[in-house]
């Protein structure tokens, strides 16, 4: 099954809104400013620049209008324009040219705007040009240097003044909060945002407080509180009710309710929501386009709640409606659906060629993020249908797409982490070159001076060697820090930053020493994959799947010697790299390892008990006393993950174990590559297959 989450409607976040939707504040409420500004240190505001800013971001103008009738108020505006209102324009110009496309230019303008903020010392007028920094960094799909922003507009936004700052860059700060996951920290932003809401009073007023509830909902849904969750939409119910904004928000809010009961698995409430919400959008032509989202979900909840053939009728609506709207990633995904009824009707041929045809679809237009987890439904299906290779093969791609994605992200990340390193370091290297360039002026002043007052001279070279001294001690101080933060870098380059186990880059560099320095020795290799991994974040959440990875981490660690090394492979897969392990007793320790996962539940941090079970394969290294040009640490590696695949294709809760070559390398090597079923049949090498404890 696959249902439209309510992420697009609940996280709105990074978007030109933060600007555009809530940045107008009454005319009223900025005459108060101007009159009042000497009085209580707020900044002075120019009221026509500011309230034909306020005009165009009222308008709904496209991107384009809006940078041009910016830049031709720019031209109006001079020297002797208050600083937060040029500010404000300039970083508003900045902003749209990064929406278009041209981030050089934004950046450009921002420096502009940035250097007139910190001449102007105006707290308000710094946290404006910061958080815009950090608004273009997130358009540019840059989160870690975002994240690594956030006390640039953290510490003026301390002394800010106006409401519309305050809202805006606390608004943002949580945004990227929440992206990070780190929903503690979105909390207090958004609470600081709502009492900066709390001081305006005009017509946007409720529409803001209502956005930021939806927000709080959102996350708390996010975070599996989905009491709090439902307890938020009742109160942003009453708000609209009274302020009279139903038609604005109700579609919004039902939908999310009916999202969170679906959650909760309370289906028969959530199928009621969606029904009541498609008559109602049905009346609304404003909310259509949600129309094919809300028909699918409730074909969702008929598979769910296996009325098969009701689902049937309602995703074909829905089909019609996507059709119709000409809405192809929704008219793939019903038509995906569509087809898993059928298999689970038992149409095997004709459900499995409707999920096919999506799948070939999808791969040449959908992210890879999203076309993932879909190969690992169309591997369900196949599995249900008894189609157990092509399910395999389905697994294999979905397994090297998800090591695409992982270390895609992981190298974005540290690329962003590096440049971000340099750029620092660069300017501190600039810093002291300055610094001293300083000194050496004032040593050639010191010595052009020395004839003509000699005790003078004394006193100034006495105090140069303080100042030397204690220069150098600075600098003392920054290398040692500097080898100290890269010290943690190159930790952390080699750790997984869930588990704190080692991960795949720390292992490959291991055996690529051991392979340019070989030894005699007896080692192993067990690879480790938790079963049904997707269908416990599906049914509990990332957050209960983020605590079953780092619990089976710290299972593996308790029965590992300290010489073993336990890494994180990516996913929900891990690999033990054994030392100085018999033949014998390797099959001894696999069966303990799937003991060890299986006996126990993992307790979330929300009470819940979730049973686990995990599939391995485990090999000698080296296989067979095999030299590393016959077979290196990488093709064992890849033989043994053949050996988890075909645990998990048999039933998964086993380990399969390669033990023994029967015939001669060169006869087998081209078998093993491509067929381990076939080789060990054919008697090329004997495997055995341990199964893990079973639950009553």
């Amino acid at each position: 099954m696959r249902p439209f989450t309510a992420t697009s409607i609940m996280f709105t976040v990074l978007s030109y809104f933060l600007v555009v939707a809530d940045a107008a504040h009454a005319s009223l409420w900025q005459q108060e400013v101007l009159v009042q500004s000497d009085e209580n240190k707020a900044p002075v505001l120019d009221a026509s620049v500011e309230q034909q800013l306020d005009t165009m971001l009222n308008n709904n103008l496209s991107e384009e209008e809006m940078r041009t009738q910016m830049l031709a108020l720019k031209q109006t505006v001079d020297a002797q324009t208050p600083a937060m209102s040029r500010v404000r324009l300039m970083s508003y110009i900045a902003l749209s040219n990064a929406y278009l496309g041209d981030i050089d230019l934004a950046y450009q303008q921002l420096e502009e705007a940035q250097q007139l903020a910190i001449t102007s010392a105006l707290p308000d007028a710094i946290a404006e040009a910061a958080g815009t920094r950090i608004l273009i960094k997130t358009v540019e799909n840059k989160l870690t240097e975002a994240y690594t922003l956030l006390n640039t507009a953290i510490v003026p936004l301390e002394k800010a003044q106006l409401p519309r700052v305050r809202y805006f860059v606390h608004n943002l700060i949580a945004s990227v909060y929440t992206a990070k996951n780190q929903p503690e920290r979105a909390f207090e932003h958004l609470i600081a945002a709502a009492q900066a809401v709390d001081e305006t009073n005009d017509e946007r007023t409720q529409v803001r407080r209502t956005h930021l509830s939806l927000r709080v909902a959102a996350i708390d849904a996010q975070q599996r509180r989905y009491d709090q969750a439902i307890a938020r939409l009742d109160e942003a119910t009453e708000a609209v009710q009274q302020a009279g904004l139903e038609a604005m928000f109700m579609p919004e809010i039902e939908f999310q309710r009916a999202y969170v009961y679906s959650m909760m698995e309370e289906y028969d409430r959530a199928f009621e929501i969606y029904t009541a919400l498609e008559s109602k959008i049905n009346d609304d032509p404003q909310w259509s386009a949600l129309e094919s989202t809300v028909l699918n979900n409730l074909g969702d909840l008929a598979i769910r709640t296996e009325r098969f053939e009701s689902g049937i009728q309602i995703l074909q609506q829905a089909l019609t409606v996507a059709e119709a709207q000409n809405n192809v990633i929704s008219e793939q995904m019903i038509r995906f659906n569509l087809g898993f009824i059928q298999v689970h009707l038992a149409n095997f041929d004709e459900g499995l060629n409707a999920m096919q045809s999506v799948v070939e679809q999808a791969s040449e237009t959908w992210l890879d993020s999203e076309f993932e987890p879909l190969l690992g439904e169309f591997a369900e299906a196949l599995t249900m249908a008894g189609r157990h290779q092509q399910a395999n093969e389905v697994l294999l791609k979905q397994r090297a797409l998800r090591e695409e994605i992982f270390n895609t992200n992981l190298q974005k990340n540290v690329t962003e982490l590096q440049n971000l390193y340099d750029s620092q370091d660069k300017a501190q290297q600039i810093e002291l070159l300055e610094q001293q360039n300083d000194l050496n002026a004032q040593l050639l002043e010191n010595e052009r001076q020395r004839q003509l007052i000699l005790i003078l001279g004394a006193v100034v070279a006495l105090l140069l060697s303080v100042l030397a001294f204690y220069l150098y001690r600075a600098a003392k101080r920054s290398n040692l820090a500097l080898q100290s933060a890269n010290a943690q870098l190159a930790d952390q380059s080699i750790r997984d930053p869930l588990t704190g186990l080692l991960n795949r880059r720390a292992m490959q560099q291991e055996l690529q020493r051991q392979e340019a320095h070989p030894k005699e020795r007896s080692d192993a290799m067990v690879l480790i994959d938790i079963d049904h991994f997707k269908r416990i974040n599906d049914h509990h959440g990332h957050a209960a799947g983020d605590e079953v990875i780092k619990a089976v981490a710290d299972r593996l660690l308790a029965i590992c010697r300290d010489n073993d090394k336990v890494i994180r492979w990516g996913g929900e897969e891990f690999l033990i790299y054994l030392t100085d392990t018999s033949h014998d007793a390797l099959p001894r320790f696999v069966l303990r390892l799937l003991q060890q996962i299986a006996n126990e539940p993992v307790t979330t941090e929300h009470g819940k008990q979730i049973h686990i079970t995990c599939t391995a394969g485990f090999i000698s290294y080296p296989f067979a006393d095999l030299n590393q040009q016959q077979m290196d640490w990488e093709a064992t590696l890849q033989l043994v993950d053949k050996a988890l695949y075909a645990g998990k294709v048999h039933g998964r809760n086993q380990a399969w174990g390669i033990v023994s070559l029967n015939v001669p390398f060169e006869q087998a090597h081209k078998v093993l590559d491509t067929d381990l079923a076939r080789a060990i049949e054919d008697n090329y090498v004997s495997a055995v297959t341990l199964h893990g404890p079973q639950r009553a």
